[in-house]
This record gives C-alpha cells, sequence and structure tokens, in this order.
C-alpha cells in the first residue's frame, strides 16, 4: 500500500469545468481536482459513479472525455443523471421553460405539504420549506411537465429544473428533514425556472437501484462514495424524490415527509433502506459491492468521520488488489456544524479528512 499526504491544491491536467448540482451533504465539487489527480494517468476511457447523488462527479469525467454510466438508489439521481450525464443538445426546450415561468401558480401537491399550509396559518411550521408564492408556480410547472409528449430524458431536464429552482429558494440548511423556523432570506425570492446548463461528452447509461443488485457492464474505473453514515438521504432527500416520480404520496411527521419513508408506518418501503447507513452492516456491503464491480480501477471516497472505521476499510481494499491511499483535508458539512449535531461534537473543531483510495484489482 502507498499512502500519500496531500494538504495542497492538486496539480491536475484534467480539466477543471464547472458542474451543477443541488445543496447535497457529501457532494465532492471540492475533491473533483483531486478526483482529477488520480484518474488522468490510468488513461481510463469508461468510468461508473455507482452513487452517483448530484452527479457532480460523474458531470467531471463525461466533460474530460470519459463515457460515464451512473447509479442511484435515488428517483432524483435518475433526473439528474438524464439531465447532465445522459443527455443531448437541450436547447430546444427553451420555450418549454419560458411556459413553466409564464403559468399561473395553482395550488397542488407540494403547496398542500410544503408551504406551512394552505392558507400559511399553520403557527407550529409544519412543512415551512418554500413560501405559498413559489410552491404555487412549482405545483402549476410540474403539473405541466406531465402533460408533455417528450422523451424521457426530455422531461427529467425540465424536472431538473423545477428542483433546482425550489433548491435556491428553500428554507432549510440544505436537508427535509426539519425545516427553519422562520422564513430564511432566501425563502423570499421570486422563483424562476432556468434552462439547466448542457454538459458535452461522451454519453452513458443510467441504472436506478441498489448497486448490490444492478447488472453493471464493464468499464476501465468505479468510483465509489458510499454514505458511510447515519444520514439517510432517502429521508433526507425525499421532496425531491416525489417531485421527480409525481405520484403525489400521502405526506406525515413534522418533515411531511413521504409516508413510504416513515419506518413507523406500515406501507414503509424497506427497499429505500440502506446497509450504508448502518453500523454493522457498511462495511460487509461495501466489502460485497468490491467484490462484484466489473471494473479494473475501484476508486473510494472516504470521510474519517464515517462510521466504518479506517483500518478495517483498508484492510479490506487490501483483499482485492494493489492500493494508493491519499489523505486530504476536507471541509465539514454544514449539518455537523450547527444545533444538537454539534454541542458535545468532540470533532467540531477539527478538519475533516478525505481519503482517496485507489485500487488496482488483481487479475
Amino acid at each position: 500500500m502507498t499512502e500519500n499526504i496531500l494538504n495542497n491544491q492538486p496539480n491536475t491536467v484534467f480539466n477543471a469545468h464547472l458542474t451543477h448540482g443541488i445543496k447535497y451533504i457529501g457532494s465532492k465539487r471540492k475533491l473533483l481536482p483531486y478526483i482529477g489527480n488520480f484518474i488522468q494517468p490510468l488513461k481510463i476511457k469508461t468510468a461508473l459513479d455507482v452513487f452517483a447523488g448530484t452527479t457532480r462527479v460523474a458531470q467531471y469525467l463525461r466533460q474530460n472525455g470519459i463515457q460515464t454510466d451512473t447509479s442511484d438508489l435515488s428517483w432524483a439521481t435518475t433526473a439528474y443523471a438524464h439531465t447532465y450525464v445522459h443527455n443531448q443538445d437541450n436547447t430546444h426546450l427553451q420555450p418549454y421553460i419560458d411556459h413553466m415561468n409564464s403559468l399561473q401558480g395553482s395550488p397542488g401537491w407540494i403547496s398542500e405539504n410544503y408551504s406551512g399550509g394552505v392558507p400559511q396559518t399553520d403557527a407550529r411550521g409544519f412543512g415551512r420549506c418554500f413560501q405559498l408564492k413559489n410552491t404555487i408556480k412549482a405545483d402549476a410547472a410540474r403539473d405541466y411537465v406531465e402533460t408533455l409528449s417528450l422523451a424521457a430524458w426530455e422531461k427529467h431536464t425540465l424536472i431538473t429544473a423545477i428542483i433546482v429552482a425550489l433548491d435556491g429558494v428553500d428554507n432549510t440548511v440544505g436537508v427535509q428533514q426539519a425545516y427553519l423556523k422562520e422564513w430564511c432570506t432566501r425563502s423570499y425570492n421570486d422563483i424562476v425556472f432556468n434552462l439547466p446548463a448542457k454538459i458535452t461528452g461522451p454519453t452513458g447509461i443510467h441504472y436506478e437501484g441498489s448497486c448490490l443488485d444492478v447488472p453493471y457492464r464493464e468499464v476501465d474505473l468505479a468510483y465509489l462514495d458510499p454514505p458511510y453514515s447515519p444520514h439517510a438521504y432517502s429521508t433526507y432527500y425525499h421532496i425531491w424524490d416525489s417531485i421527480t416520480r409525481w405520484d403525489k404520496p400521502e405526506t406525515a411527521l413534522k418533515a411531511r415527509r413521504r409516508i413510504d419513508r416513515v419506518k413507523a408506518n406500515e406501507e414503509f418501503n424497506d427497499s429505500m433502506d440502506s446497509p450504508w447507513n448502518n453500523r454493522k452492516l457498511a462495511l460487509g456491503a461495501f466489502e460485497q459491492v468490491l467484490k462484484i464491480l466489473p471494473a479494473k480501477y475501484l476508486l473510494i471516497s472516504y470521510s474519517n468521520e464515517s462510521i466504518v472505521d479506517q483500518a478495517d476499510l483498508v484492510e479490506t481494499c487490501n483483499k482485492y488488489g494493489e492500493v494508493d491511499v491519499t489523505e486530504i483535508d476536507y471541509a465539514r458539512n454544514i449539518m455537523s456544524q450547527i444545533g444538537n449535531a454539534a454541542k458535545n461534537d468532540p470533532l467540531k473543531k477539527q478538519k475533516n479528512k478525505e481519503l482517496l483510495i485507489l485500487i488496482t484489482k488483481l487479475i
């Protein structure tokens, strides 16, 4: 095993293109140049972003000429992937965006669940995620998209435009587990839908589902950024998933979560209950996915705040090939710095360490 410490900016020859996405715990936007440092010498042509999230890594790889497949449990990631990674020229969609902006607002599922009530009389602040003036516009726009006879990637592009616009006027600290008691400054802004940026490069394919079950095609490199944390992404970003699928589910709890993501509810969907959020199961799930990924190179992102012990993780990696580890100083996520999570945190004043672990698999 080779180990390096990187505290300065990387000197990558990969092009540092602009990527796009919403507020997201674990976003790898600032890590992209380091990822480029690892990947450039490998001369890879195809890749797989296993836990694609908002697809920033996949966007980066695609813009650097690598045909990149994506996968995730999240339904919203399907929209982001088709918008930014597996898209075609989207400029012909601008008239639909213009029409969405011109629509008269109409209260619907988003307004009923996430504007503090319709009308806004709920003093408890339940569902106080967006202001009513913005939810009625989003409801009208999403209903409109549902009526269009377009290709799936085109509809997903318009859905992403709605999600990004709502993300810009939300009343949260970035997750949808709870909402701020008072309306924050950005929530007063008027929602505006914009055509998502057109990312260029080779087009891959997207897989929706658990990485332990998906039949991936062979690639040169697989990039893994498992949650390794108690954060349940299916509950942290449930609104985006609902807007993507637009099944208008019943909701529960103060956060107005989909009832199929409330464990106490009989309609709970356990397919979204990830082993990566379970201290007892995460390492075993990690080793299982290492075994099945059809790639010569595996690149893993790992935080020292993980629920998986670093030594155990590296030891597991060593079973499957030659291992190169780089340690990087990395800013901690906002949720670790505020509220109850920060009160008794012994790491509060420390920098987070992010590891990049490259496995060259044994043939």
